[in-house]
């Protein structure tokens, strides 16, 4: 082959080609892995989105790689890296010993569109062997390489090639939070310039007291670079290392300082949560949690929307109980929809007589999509706390009057702000309108009652399940349910919630299974919320807390049957379903509904229907409307229709029926036969103590 080439070429090309094929015939090739992390990008991206690494191999733009694929400045690079999980991302490829590789991340939505910052170029870096000139470096060694960690360097400055953005400790575990703040911005929620700043708060019995549930410890700082004129937010949490355990899971939120409303994340299901890796608790990381919105709210970019917005709450049930009396000045407020400081903050209702029914139709300005978190709350009267007035009730405190649903667990409720004129929240139990607790009007209890509560401690004896209080030990520690946030305990004479409501739980078998009972008096009601507290040596430890469900333990006393009339007959005693002790995320069960008919009526014969209002078809409409209906029992009949304010509008039925099934048309009329104005109407079915109102939308 030599001296075929020496016949064809000059002596000193052909000894330059053959020491050049040698050269690339004994190279040798190794495998190079990145690992990039983006928490550090100042704009929202996320999984989906597209890092690449661009540059070039000893100078070269457009090289060639020994696996295939070229390196370049520009889009036509082929290392794009992959992604896993959060702001994780990796890459292997393959490169030969010698080379060496100068390199910048670019970060974008997808392969043509940049991410905002820097038309998403990296800032520049100073390469670790000092062969950077503003862009990354590497020089290909004879083995397969793993490249420490690298962070994307979005601080508009230049950086180390392996800066981070938190300090090393070898003690202490480095958890970088990171939140857009950009859709409550945009609400008009928060405004860096008169509120925040932005921190976390959290479980401080699995950070070693780094985050608390009641104090902002871990302050975050504002990303003044970063997208839609600085709405990202992070910082940095130093959890000591003996103070965690791998497994153990912290629950978290973001919070507002100097807020509108409570400061708190609302719209949020449940509690945020991160996990210890057991690299994290015995290894040298550190790790960064993927940002998010706080409240879920993403910055729509869409107009303020103006709307009514119509919210209804019956309290019935509180009237049965003896716990309200619009009579003696009791009232109805919402809460938390336009912010929970109070009394700046509350929506005034009116008692609605004809609906029987709290209600108030009340202007907003809001985005759509946005969720707004609220509750009802009772203003009683001061008379009721004055232990000489005839208006006392026992146990109560004014400040009881939080509205505690057992269909939220005690959460807030929440609605979806929409693009309409006018709206309502969704009801409850089929209805347009919610009760306050999640209580039905027939959910009051009106003979005495032996209740009978059964708690599992074992698992507060396990490590394994009650990770950090002081382990439950049945031979010296004493074990009680605790009443929150309790109407049930108010009608007992009892504080709604606290120590002072507490009643003490026995084991007389050692199994474990800790009962007790209660002997209620009437009238009461068939929600019991409560947590479980034990008493040990050095003090007592509760179960439960925060704001979210899962908060207490919700059970309910079901009834024996409910008839067609909504008559309801209660036992006389219970034995509630034994509950497992639990740290946190208590068992909450879903209220029973009482519309629904159980039993027989009037005697041994069967009811071939049930009392039954259905919704109206088409809704919206116009001009006209078919309304379907049942009778159970032969009933003086009221269909009515009334507007926003109460006022009944048209009566459609008013009359003694036999049982069956009807159907009427409301033309959209008065009773004047005067068309009414597009708008929410309510119809309501009267029969006997049967009530139902279904929400109806007239568009001309």
């Amino acid at each position: 082959m030599f001296i075929s080439l020496k016949r064809w070429l000059p002596i000193g090309i052909a000894i330059s080609l053959m020491i050049s094929l040698f050269s690339f015939a004994s190279a040798q090739t190794i495998n190079v892995t990145f690992h990039l992390n983006t928490s550090t990008d100042p704009d929202t991206l996320n999984e989906t989105g597209f890092a690449q690494v661009r540059g070039a191999i000893n100078g070269q733009t457009g090289a060639i790689l020994p696996g295939g694929g070229i390196i370049a400045w520009d889009g036509t690079s082929s290392l794009v890296m992959q992604n896993d999980g959060g702001d994780y991302w990796s890459l292997t490829f393959q490169m030969n010993t010698g080379d060496t590789l100068r390199y910048k991340f670019w970060n974008g939505f997808d392969s043509t569109t940049p991410v905002s910052f820097n038309t998403g170029w990296e800032s520049d870096v100073n390469a670790s062997n000092n062969l950077g000139a503003g862009n990354r470096a590497f020089i290909a060694g004879s083995n397969d390489t793993t490249l420490a960690l690298q962070y994307f360097n979005g601080t508009g400055t230049t950086q180390d090639q392996y800066w981070k953005p938190f300090a090393d400790s070898l003690n202490k575990i480095a958890v970088y939070f990171r939140v857009n703040m950009g859709g409550v911005t945009e609400s008009g929620r928060f405004d860096p310039a008169t509120n925040g700043p932005v921190g976390v708060r959290g479980d401080p019995g699995k950070t070693g007291g780094v985050i608390d549930w009641g104090a902002t410890l871990v302050h975050l700082t504002r990303e003044t670079n970063s997208v839609d004129n600085g709405s990202f937010w992070s910082g940095v949490a130093y959890i000591p290392k003996d103070s965690v355990a791998a497994g153990d899971t912290v629950n978290y939120k973001f919070f507002i300082d100097n807020d509108t409303q409570d400061g708190w994340e609302g719209s949020i299901p449940g509690n945020r949560k991160f996990g210890y890796s057991a690299n994290l608790v015995v290894g040298n990381t550190d790790t960064t949690l993927h940002w998010v919105y706080f409240d879920d709210k993403r910055p729509t970019g869409q107009p303020l929307v103006n709307s009514t917005v119509v919210f209804e709450a019956d309290v019935q049930a509180l009237e049965g109980a003896g716990l309200f009396d619009r009579a003696v000045g009791d009232q109805i407020k919402v809460i938390g929809a336009k912010g929970w400081d109070r009394p700046a903050n509350y929506i005034n209702m009116n008692f609605q007589p004809s609906l029987q029914e709290w209600s108030t139709a009340e202007p907003f300005s809001n985005f759509p999509g946005t969720v707004i978190n609220y509750k009802y709350f009772v203003v009683w009267d001061s008379s009721r706390v004055d232990s000489l007035s005839p208006n006392y009730i026992k146990g109560l405190s004014l400040d009881d009057g939080w509205e505690e649903p057992g269909n939220t667990g005690g959460g807030n409720r929440q609605f979806t702000y929409q693009n309409a004129t006018q709206q309502e929240p969704p009801g409850e139990f089929g209805s347009t309108r919610q009760y306050f607790n999640s209580l039905l009007p027939n959910s009051v209890i009106t003979t005495p009652i032996a209740i009978t509560f059964n708690i599992d401690m074992s698992p507060a004896m396990d490590r394994a399940t009650n990770p950090v209080r002081t382990l439950f030990d049945p031979a010296t520690d004493s074990v009680f349910i605790q009443f929150d946030g309790s109407m049930f305990a108010v009608t007992q004479g009892l504080p709604a919630g606290g120590s002072g409501n507490r009643f003490q739980l026995q084991d007389p078998e050692n199994d474990g299974i800790y009962s007790g009972t209660l002997n209620a008096v009437a009238p009461t009601i068939y929600q019991l919320a409560f947590v479980v507290v034990y008493s040990t040596p050095t003090g007592d430890e509760q179960n439960g807390g925060g704001f979210d469900r899962g908060r207490r333990y919700y059970q309910y006393i079901h009834p024996l049957e409910v008839k067609a009339d909504g008559t309801v007959t209660w036992p006389a005693a219970v034995n509630l379903p034994t509950l497992p002790w639990q740290d946190t995320n208590l068992s909450v069960e879903d209220p029973p509904d009482l519309t629904q008919v159980t039993a027989i009526n009037d005697g041994d014969t069967p009811i071939a229907h049930q009392f039954q209002l259905a919704q109206n078809f088409p809704n919206p409409f116009n001009p006209t409307t078919t309304i379907s209906y049942q009778v159970a029992t032969s009933s003086q009949v009221k269909i009515l229709i009334y507007n926003i304010l109460g006022q009944r509008v048209k009566t459609l039925v008013d009359k003694q029926q036999n049982a069956g099934s009807y159907k009427i048309v409301w033309k959209g009329d008065n009773n004047n036969g005067q068309q009414v104005a597009s708008g929410i109407y309510f119809l309501q079915m009267k029969a006997g103590k049967f009530l139902k109102t279904r929400k109806m939308m007239l568009l001309r």
